[in-house]
Parts: C-alpha cells; structure tokens; sequence
C-alpha cells in the first residue's frame, strides 16, 4: 500500500518542504550553482516535480512538465519518500537500478545536496501535517 493516497497529498507536503527552503536560499546555493532543470516522476500516485535552479531560490512546479530539462529522474514515489525520510540510500537506489535517469548520471549525483537539505525538514513536516513516521 503506498504512503501517499493521492498526488495531492504528496504535493501538499513536498511543496511545504521546497516553501520552507525557499526562506533560506543558502540551502539551495548549490543546487543553483549548477543552474539545472530536474524533472522527477514518481510512481503510485503518479506525481511529477520541476525543479529550477536557475533561479535562486530554486522553483518548483507539480504536475506534467513538457519543457526541457536536463535530468530526468524515475522512481516509485514510496521509494522518494523513503530516501527523505532517511530510509532508503540514494546511492544505493542509483545504483540497485531504482531510480531512472535520462540525461547525464553524474549530474544526478549532484542533487545528493539538495536531497539532503530538503530531507532535513521532511518528517518534521510530515508529522505536523498528520502523517505517522
């Protein structure tokens, strides 16, 4: 059974995270230096994340994205959760063949950062917004 019921839910608490960082553009410095476009597609609820770190702070977009970005990303939207959350390894999701890449792999590692930073909020917001974790 997935975490989430729906996109929206998922939405709802992974915008709250990006809001939150977007207070402190020091934490999303790196990312932007890298001035990318990262599409993340998740699985089970079907949700769709742009990010744009061309700006700082970064923006973020939900739903389909049609643009062109300069990494791709796919994974089971259960599993994004769990790296989040601390549960899973992103290395270990890379390199087990759970998460899809289109585009260059080692500019997917340089999301390593930004996953970290957002990961830091992540169950604090999960929990205020009724999640059990």
């Amino acid at each position: 059974m997935a975490f989430f019921k729906s996109s929206e839910e998922f939405y709802a608490v992974i915008q709250k995270g990006f809001d939150q960082l977007a207070t402190d553009p020091k934490t999303t410095e790196d990312f932007h230096k890298r001035h990318m476009v990262v599409d993340i597609r998740g699985t089970d609820p079907t949700v769709e994340i742009l990010l744009d770190g061309r700006t700082n702070p970064i923006t973020t977009a939900f739903g389909p994205y049609s643009g062109k970005s300069d990494l791709k990303l796919e994974l089971s939207t259960d599993l994004f959760n769990e790296i989040l959350l601390g549960k899973a390894s992103v290395k270990a999701a890379f390199t087990g063949g759970k998460v899809k890449v289109s585009g260059n792999i080692f500019r997917a590692l340089q999301l390593r950062d930004l996953f970290y930073q957002i990961s830091k909020l992540y169950p604090t917001i999960l929990r205020e917004m009724g999640y059990d974790v």
